[in-house]
């Protein structure tokens, strides 16, 4: 896209060089009231790719709010090569009701691209992808952990597709996990129709967290500088690896959990994850680590029942000793 032409977006227009704050409708209540999703883009004054960046999706997930007004603020569209598409709020009715799904059940990140004639959901991501996602070459998706659950920073990322793989190594995440993503997020839809896009996953719900939404600005700076678009100056990662190998270490009872671990945590095959006990505060079991791995996720509830997830375990195997040494000197971002 041409940053010299005018962007047409929803019958207007924004001039090369400006910025323009626009409401979007997406749906409307049973009140016939009008719902608008907030679309800042900024338009360069020269030409280059345009990038979408989203958040909000789940409407409880708001870390990556501030880091969309951040990016706003940051860039003169006078200095931009390209376009900016950037929504701090995709799921207005689920962040007024502060809840993960719309009203009517539906995950919103699981039914992209979206139909016009489908359920609510499905018709307010179609709108989303037709109106925002389609008009981009890039996508970044910024989101939190579910509710009761905590991720260290990270990127998922389906590292088969060049595209994808370029822009998440840029971000600078120092995690990326290589993930070709749920039918019907966002990410893979996007990436399904021609635009590589990844996922930023930080924190936890309901809250903004200043370590964190730093991490996403910079990540988000990074893939901007990467593309051309912007003259941002790099902030490489301590470390940086892919991982295939990882999966959730569940309760094997029901009681409440006290964990031994959080986010950034290398544990040891056969260490223990957490002890489970009973109310009456006896011991049920100690739950252990199935191998050496680096705790990228954990619950933060201490309510379990048999099979609820505790604790997100990234195999390390050989790197185990080397990444010990680096997160010594300084863990990554996480409060």
């Amino acid at each position: 896209m041409s940053g010299r032409e005018p962007f047409e977006i929803a019958g207007m227009t924004v001039p090369a060089g400006r910025r323009k704050d626009i409401h979007l409708k997406i749906t409307e209540l049973c009140t016939a009231t009008p719902v608008f999703i907030p679309v800042t883009v900024v338009h360069g004054a020269e030409p280059g790719p345009a990038m979408f960046l989203t958040a909000a999706i789940h409407g409880d997930e708001i870390n990556g709010m501030e880091v969309v007004r951040r990016i706003r603020g940051d860039v003169d569209p006078k200095r931009l090569r390209g376009t900016l598409l950037l929504v701090s709020v995709a799921n207005p009715i689920s962040f007024i009701a502060q809840t993960r799904e719309l009203p009517d059940g539906r995950d919103l990140n699981r039914v992209f691209p979206g139909r016009r004639e489908g359920s609510m959901a499905s018709h307010i991501a179609s709108h989303i992808f037709t109106k925002v996602v389609k008009r981009a070459d890039w996508g970044i998706d910024l989101h939190t952990a579910a509710r009761g659950r905590v991720n260290l920073p990270h990127v998922r990322a389906d590292m088969r597709v060049p595209g994808v793989r370029r822009l998440a190594h840029a971000f600078g995440a120092e995690i990326i996990l290589d993930l070709e993503g749920d039918r019907g997020t966002l990410r893979a839809a996007a990436t399904r129709a021609g635009i590589p896009s990844v996922v930023f996953e930080a924190g936890e719900p309901l809250k903004f967290q200043p370590a964190l939404v730093e991490k996403g600005v910079e990540g988000v700076r990074n893939a901007i500088a990467e593309l051309g678009m912007y003259p941002f100056e790099r902030v490489s990662p301590l470390f940086q690896i892919v991982v295939d190998d990882h999966r959730w270490i569940r309760a094997e009872r029901g009681g409440i959990m006290v964990l031994n671990v959080r986010p950034g945590d290398i544990i040891e095959k056969g260490e223990e994850i957490g002890l489970n006990t009973k109310p009456f505060g006896t011991e049920v079991n100690r739950l252990k680590a199935p191998y050496t791995g680096l705790v990228v996720g954990c619950m933060t509830l201490p309510m379990v029942l048999p099979g609820s997830a505790v604790c997100h375990l990234v195999k390390l195997d050989r790197r185990a000793a080397a990444l010990r040494k680096l997160l010594r000197r300084r863990r990554p971002a996480f409060e």
